[in-house]
């Protein structure tokens, strides 16, 4: 289908039409329901949490939608989110029109950000194409993220949903990456593509002071906890037994922990989450500030790797890397 496309900023003017874009695919049941609401999505904008794109058609009327947001403990980062477009255009360029405005720092209000992230879903392969398209590399794996039943567009075949966590740097890190040996040549692999970092091996010990700090997003339609770690303090081991017990108790079924990859006893961390179920998932690129590396596990049953449709070789080695480690994990 041919059509002409007007691309334009949302602001406060135009974003009543934001709602009606989400109204084309998923009636009133977006699970986030401030997309329904002008007021909360210009809050959003003007606080700089949202940044976003309106498509309008050759009759001026809303055909699709974009937006980045900031969702990281690293406040410039912004993820690549929602894209609708409305079941009438599905045929159109209008996808592609929409994923481009992701690289135009200009209509998105990007400039002076460290980079952008997304987590591609993996019940199918086209936002993960489009990730690559726009230049972005693959670093991490989230096994069984999301719930397939809350997809009403590309239903999905399966009962939980897998993401690939795609990214593309734009400035330098000032503090060095720590890598824990265990995971030294995945991790040095993952870090290739980003500019020049001083990359260091972590021998040191755990502390034997200082508090646990971090930051949590809990999304319980999902069944998803993550938790990004700045610092481990001196209790990790117990933090961790806690967070297990607190996981099982809400039910969620992902549970992600992020650790500061900035923190000279990032290996000492991670063996104590490996020792309490945890299995590798990637590295989080700036995530605070820093590099993070991601741990998960999946609760309430195996893990459905062989379930993740992927694209690239990366996040297919990916796959085999973190279900070997799982795979330890579970003997």
């Amino acid at each position: 289908m041919e059509q002409d496309f007007q691309l334009v900023s949302v602001d406060a003017a135009n974003a009543k039409h934001v709602g009606a874009v989400f109204q084309s695919v998923y009636g009133n049941d977006f699970p986030i329901q401030y997309v329904y609401q002008p007021e909360a999505v210009a809050a959003e904008i003007a606080a700089e949490r949202l940044t976003a794109v309106l498509a309008f058609d050759a009759e001026g009327q809303p055909a699709g939608y974009v937006s980045m947001f900031k969702n990281a403990p690293n406040f410039q980062l912004w993820e690549v989110g929602n894209m609708v477009v409305n079941p009438v255009y599905r045929q159109s360029r209008l996808s592609l029109l929409l994923a481009n405005c992701c690289q135009s720092a200009e209509l998105m209000n990007i400039a002076g950000s460290d980079g952008l992230y997304s987590e591609a879903v993996c019940h199918h392969y086209m936002t993960q194409v489009g990730s690559a398209k726009a230049g972005m590399a693959d670093y991490a794996l989230e096994i069984d993220q999301l719930a397939g039943s809350s997809f009403k567009e590309h239903c999905a075949d399966t009962e939980r949903i897998s993401c690939v966590f795609n990214f593309i740097e734009y400035t330098k890190p000032s503090l060095p990456t720590y890598i824990p040996n265990v995971y030294e040549d995945m991790a040095r692999t993952l870090l290739q593509p980003l500019k020049k970092r001083d990359i260091l091996a972590s021998t040191a010990v755990l502390p034997q002071q200082g508090n646990l700090r971090q930051e949590e997003k809990y999304y319980e339609f999902a069944g998803t906890w993550k938790l990004a770690v700045w610092e481990t303090g001196a209790t990790w081991s117990e933090d961790v037994a806690a967070l297990l017990a607190e996981a099982a108790r809400r039910n969620v079924v992902s549970l992600q922990v992020a650790v500061n990859m900035a923190l000279p006893h990032l290996g000492a961390a991670v063996e104590e989450l490996r020792k309490q179920g945890f299995f590798f998932g990637g590295v989080l690129p700036r995530w605070f500030g820093s590099d993070g590396l991601l741990m998960q596990v999946v609760l309430g049953g195996e893990p459905n790797f062989a379930g993740a449709k992927l694209y690239t070789q990366t996040a297919r080695t990916l796959r085999q890397y973190c279900q070997a480690d799982w795979e330890l994990r579970k003997t």
